[in-house]
């Protein structure tokens, strides 16, 4: 945390870019190459008949560079992220660091974007490594090198089609905070949300949502995290095992008085928490040991939030980011909402 706030004060970012290999190899000629460009959801095939609540379930660290030259697509270990058999079971958001790839190893994008299923969505994790409401914070001109590195990130989402960013900021409803949503957004044409997440805790905004303009005036949705599959958590409202989250996303939508539903929440899950398969009522026993879970069948991410998704019951859906969002967008403003969807 420390090292990137250093950065993050006079106006810079950091790449996780440490143990990348061979890049001026990789990222010869990126200048002039085309750019793969991402499936996404066209809105007009949602069922807006449907007012079932709905949860979205997206991973972190997409932002890794390392990680997404190596391990995350085709490794021993991706069989829990990108190679898992299980992939396309239901909708999932893949945080991404497609705005760097695309400058230093399109390859991975050809290869994310040539693999994608019908239930796989791309989410630009930040365009580097940190805190938006942090962003210049020793610098004068603070909101415009915030607003350069929007207009710089902007133009690279477009070109490879990823339309929502993810945020992780100190504290996400402070003034600071706010302001860099909207710069941020205002430098951008499309843009269909922000999801946003705090350093400690991932799940404090408790799905509290704000609301921001693009360049264009178009209300755009500051999405937070209600909940995190987190391993050993369990003491912590709104996150922990898969179990505990899902029961706990199912009496959210119970309590929820009627007027105010459909629920539209996320859940942010951590991609570094190893978890085991268990049946049953407890919600501890999907916790296991960290230091050797592989070695002993555990398994992250993409596993344990199929069965996250299987506990929800039949009156809550796992949806991709986009439906979420624009669901989200359709309840808060259905007039502006039906004019974007006929132009996309």
């Amino acid at each position: 945390m420390k090292t990137t706030e250093l950065s993050t004060i006079w106006g810079h970012l950091q790449t996780a870019t440490d143990w990348a290999v061979n890049l001026p190899v990789l990222m010869a000629g990126t200048e002039g190459g085309g750019q793969a460009k991402a499936k996404h959801l066209d809105p007009r095939t949602i069922d807006l008949n449907d007012t079932r609540s709905a949860v979205s379930f997206v991973d972190t660290d997409g932002d890794n560079v390392d990680w997404s030259e190596g391990d995350f697509f085709r490794s021993r270990n991706s069989k829990n992220y990108w190679a898992s058999p299980d992939r396309g079971k239901i909708p999932f958001g893949w945080s991404c660091c497609f705005a760097h790839l695309s400058q230093l190893c399109p390859e991975a994008i050809d290869y994310a974007v040539a693999t994608q299923s019908a239930n796989d969505s791309f989410i630009e994790w930040g365009g580097g490594y940190y805190y938006p409401d942090l962003f210049g914070l020793k610098r004068s001109n603070r909101w415009e090198l915030l607003a350069r590195h929007a207009q710089r990130t902007w133009a690279l989402m477009k070109k490879n089609n990823t339309r929502i960013i993810g945020f992780n900021v100190l504290k996400l409803d402070s003034a600071d905070a706010l302001k860099a949503y909207e710069v941020f957004a205002g430098q951008t044409d499309g843009l269909l949300a922000i999801l946003v997440f705090q350093y400690d805790a991932y799940e404090a905004g408790a799905g509290k949502t704000f609301w921001v303009r693009d360049r264009n005036g178009i209300e755009v949705p500051v999405i937070s995290a209600r909940y995190s599959i987190w391993n050993h958590l369990n003491y912590r409202l709104r996150a922990g095992t898969p179990a505990k989250v899902a029961r706990e996303i199912r009496q959210s939508v119970e309590e929820t008085p009627g007027g105010e539903l459909p629920r539209y929440d996320w859940v942010i899950v951590h991609a570094w928490s190893w978890f085991k398969s268990a049946s049953g009522n407890d919600e501890n026993a999907e916790d296991m040991p960290q230091e050797d879970a592989a070695a002993k069948g555990g398994q992250s991410v993409y596993g344990p939030v199929t069965w996250c998704a299987e506990r929800l019951g039949p009156n809550i859906r796992a949806v991709g980011p986009e439906e979420l969002i624009w669901r989200i967008r359709m309840k808060h403003n259905p007039e502006q909402t039906k004019k974007t969807v006929l132009n996309q």
